[in-house]
Order: C-alpha cells, then sequence, then structure tokens
C-alpha cells in the first residue's frame, strides 16, 4: 500500500530531516507541502486541506501544541496530526491533548511512521 494522492503538510525546522522526510514521503506516492516555520503551517493549513500534517514539537516560532489547535481549529474538515519528536514528556501529553493523532519520539524508524499513515482510514480524500 502507498501514499498515492495523500496530501501532507510536513512541519521541520531542522533543514535536513525536512528533506529526507519530504523524499520519502513522495516515494510513497503523497503530495507534500514542506515547512520549516509554525507560523508558515499555520497559514498554509488554512488556506489549502490537507489530510495528514507530520510536524515536530520543537519548532523555533511556534510551541508544537498551539500549532496543532490552531490547524485543527482552522480547518475545513478533520485533518490527522501525526507528531514526530525528540522531546518527552510532559511535551508529548500536551501534543496529544491539543489533538495530535499518535505521537512518536525520535529516534524513530521510518517504517513505523509508514506503517500509521498506510492505516485504512488515513488514505486520501477523493
Amino acid at each position: 500500500m502507498s501514499l498515492d494522492g495523500m496530501r501532507i503538510l510536513l512541519v521541520e525546522d531542522a533543514p535536513d530531516i525536512r528533506e529526507v522526510f519530504t523524499v520519502l514521503l513522495r516515494v510513497e506516492g503523497a503530495e507534500v507541502t514542506a515547512t520549516g516555520s509554525g507560523r508558515e503551517a499555520a497559514d498554509l493549513a488554512s488556506r489549502r486541506e490537507f489530510d495528514v500534517v507530520l510536524s515536530d514539537l520543537g519548532l523555533p516560532d511556534l510551541p508544537g501544541d498551539t500549532l496543532i489547535r490552531q490547524i485543527l481549529a482552522s480547518s475545513g474538515h478533520r485533518v490527522r496530526v501525526v507528531v514526530v519528536t525528540g522531546y518527552g514528556e510532559p511535551f508529548v501529553t500536551r501534543a496529544r491533548q491539543a489533538g495530535a493523532d499518535v505521537v512518536f519520539t525520535k529516534p524513530v524508524e521510518w517504517t513505523r511512521i509508514l506503517d500509521y499513515l498506510q492505516r485504512p482510514g488515513l488514505a486520501a480524500s477523493a
């Protein structure tokens, strides 16, 4: 199963990680919009529809839980929020309370993220 047509907003401030995730997601067939800014991500999510937001929590301009709340509040439909972070508690709990569907802590194997994204119910909306 692939991610064909899944619209993903990738939010990661580390350029190397952002680039690797973008390539890996595109290889799987996803349409990826990537940014290193929480504010830009919130703006993008308010103007475009995404199926999934894949975000780091440690952003330089906006706390991750604040970003999650903003995206969920402004989205016209239910967007899935997947968090990949190097932070532990209490940040993981805050992300879940803000509305994250799942939180992966670094280091995480790419296959775990991919397996989650390929679950039924996460397929791109037609």
